[in-house]
C-alpha cells in the first residue's frame, strides 16, 4: 500500500553562483513583495539536508497556516513545501510566492 501524500514541493529554479547571503536576501524581498513576513528562520532536517536553511513564512502571527521553504546549497536546490490540511490562504499564496521567488532570483547577481 502507497502511502497518501500529505504535502506538495514547489520546486524555484536557481542561477548558477548565488550564494547564501544572496539568497537570503532574495528571499526576504520575494516575501515582503506579497505581503507575508518571515516567521522562522532554521535548518531542515539536519541528516538529509546538512547545511540547509529554512523558513515559515506566514501572513499575520495569530493566523492558522504556513507556507514551509527550504534552501539546500550543497545541491542548489530551493523548494516550498505546501501541506495539503494547511488552510486555503497557503494554497493561494504559495504560487504568488514562488513567482516573486523566481523573479528575484533572476535579477541581476550583485
Amino acid at each position: 500500500m502507497v502511502a497518501e501524500k500529505k504535502s506538495d514541493d514547489i520546486y524555484v529554479e536557481l542561477p548558477d553562483g548565488l550564494n547564501r547571503a544572496q539568497v537570503m536576501a532574495a528571499v526576504e524581498r520575494a516575501a515582503a513583495s506579497v505581503g507575508i513576513y518571515i516567521s522562522h528562520i532554521g535548518g531542515y532536517s539536519r541528516k538529509k539536508y546538512p547545511g540547509s536553511v529554512h523558513w515559515h513564512f506566514k501572513r499575520t502571527p495569530k493566523e492558522r497556516g504556513l507556507i514551509d521553504a527550504t534552501y539546500w546549497d550543497v545541491k542548489q536546490l530551493f523548494w516550498l513545501m505546501i501541506r495539503h490540511r494547511e488552510p486555503q490562504w497557503v494554497h493561494s499564496m504559495a504560487p504568488r510566492l514562488r513567482r516573486a521567488l523566481a523573479k528575484e532570483f533572476a535579477a541581476p547577481v550583485g
